[in-house]
């Protein structure tokens, strides 16, 4: 089993998990292998990569009171948790400048078209976050295996390690094009019932539109963010 002052070494850049380091991490593109910060019985590990930038990881190691690694989580750094809320808030304001500065037919128009923006940024965000995110942590789980193999020359000594991962099936390629084909079709549902309502007034077959169309949008939304990928190391023989 690897130690806390065997990865340790890992550390080139010793400095603490704050706003103003991760912030500098992600502007000037810090490849280093690895900055982090040396607490008693953890360790933080972080570096940026080509796209993730500000969305990197930080990988929390969690020490026994030996020394012994237990396990690792992963967590936002405070720099993009930041950057969610700045997101957040620019697309409430900008909405309620909308509803308050224009028409309430067109204000309800800009508001789907944000919506909808939003939406699809996320989802290509969040795949590329995925996608590099799981580089990173393939990354440290070889680097810990070499301080393993380092430790215990001999084969038949070498503990094995085993990052599991809850692995989400969330973008295969059928429910890829499933939603391809679905949120358009739903966005023209839902534009169409909301057109009507601000015309026409409220009708019984609209009423089942919206509601038909918000549900599957925001079960399936919440669905995905619900999705924890949270790894733990764990020792099998």
């Amino acid at each position: 089993m690897v130690e806390k002052k065997d990865i340790e070494k890992l550390i080139i850049q010793n400095k603490k998990s704050t706003l103003k380091n991760h912030w500098n991490d992600a502007f000037f593109y810090n490849t280093t292998k690895y900055s982090g910060e040396i607490k008693q019985n953890e360790l933080l590990l972080w570096r940026s990569s080509h796209f993730l930038r500000g969305a990197y990881p930080i990988f929390r190691l969690i020490f026994d009171q030996n020394g012994k690694l237990k396990g690792i989580k992963t967590e936002k750094n405070p720099y993009y948790k930041l950057q969610i809320k700045i997101s957040i808030g620019f697309i409430t304001v900008l909405s309620l400048m909308s509803i308050f500065m224009t028409e309430f037919k067109i204000a309800i128009i800009a508001i789907i078209g944000i919506s909808v923006l939003v939406f699809f940024l996320y989802l290509f965000t969040f795949n590329v976050r995925k996608y590099e995110t799981k580089v990173l942590t393939e990354e440290l789980k070889d680097a810990i295996e070499n301080i393993e193999r380092e430790n215990n020359p001999e084969p038949e000594k070498i503990t094995k390690t085993e990052l599991k991962k809850e692995k989400i099936k969330e973008w295969t390629f059928t429910k890829i094009l499933t939603r391809l084909l679905l949120y358009p079709f739903c966005f023209f549902i839902l534009w169409i019932s909301i057109d009507g309502f601000l015309d026409e007034g409220m009708t019984l077959h609209r009423i089942i539109g919206i509601i038909i169309t918000l549900t599957y949008i925001v079960v399936d939304i919440l669905m995905v963010i619900g999705k924890n990928k949270k790894l733990q190391l764990t020792p099998y023989p």
